[in-house]
């Protein structure tokens, strides 16, 4: 799981630097873009600064699933380049930089989004006019991250995900099947929502006390 523990001064030190670079760096990417500030001490609600609009959030959203998913994990990585779609369904190449203290811990997460969609619609055009037919140099496997606008959408998100995960609708689930949502959600950084244990309970018609035995006992599967 995702821990913070550089010291105050130096972690507001760090957030203030990149905050300073979110404008330049934003000014200085060719077309539609937007460069975007996590404090991942506050996750999920870790956005603390945004320059462009390209996938319509505001400071004070949350982290994307998969962020959110890696810091859970312990996973937390520098991507460099890789295909997303924006919420409203144009290529994205994304980039996300982790930024760790001293100690190595990861206090910062940089991320760039860039808008290829006209870059893909020249290329093609280019294409059809020299009759090469040439893989574009933009066209990588696409990830899947999902960017939302608010912590209920992020919820619904990961809800939806990992009931799906066990093929079966609620109604038809016993409690190995719950158990398994419940373990994908815990991967996925569920549980740093607030009010998560209430949430999947109601989400799966069981009771908050259910919820918190499942944990327990994939906690206990895990030592």
């Amino acid at each position: 799981m995702f821990t913070h523990n550089s010291e105050p001064s130096e972690h507001n030190e760090l957030l203030s630097t990149l905050q300073q670079l979110v404008e330049p760096l934003a000014a200085s990417v060719l077309g539609p873009s937007e460069v975007i500030i996590h404090d991942l001490s506050r996750l999920p609600r870790s956005i603390i600064a945004i320059s462009g609009d390209v996938t319509g959030r505001t400071i004070g959203g949350p982290a994307t699933d998969k962020l959110l998913s890696e810091a859970a994990n312990g996973q937390l990585k520098t991507s460099i380049g890789y295909r997303t779609t924006s919420p409203t369904g144009k290529p994205l190449l994304s980039t996300t930089i982790i930024l760790r203290n001293a100690e190595g811990i990861p206090a910062a997460a940089l991320c760039i989004n860039r808008d290829i969609s006209q870059w893909e619609q020249l290329h093609a055009l280019t294409a059809t006019l020299t009759g090469v037919q040439e893989a574009c140099p933009l066209h990588k496997d696409t990830e899947e991250e999902v960017f939302v606008h608010d912590l209920d959408e992020l919820s619904r998100l990961l809800l939806t995900q990992a009931i799906s995960s066990v093929h079966l609708p609620v109604e038809e689930m016993k409690k190995e099947h719950k158990v398994e949502v419940i373990r994908h959600l815990q991967a996925k950084g569920f549980f740093l929502l607030r009010d998560a244990a209430e949430i999947a309970a109601q989400a799966l018609r069981c009771t908050r006390f259910s919820i918190y035995n499942y944990l327990n006992e994939l906690n206990g599967d895990d030592k």
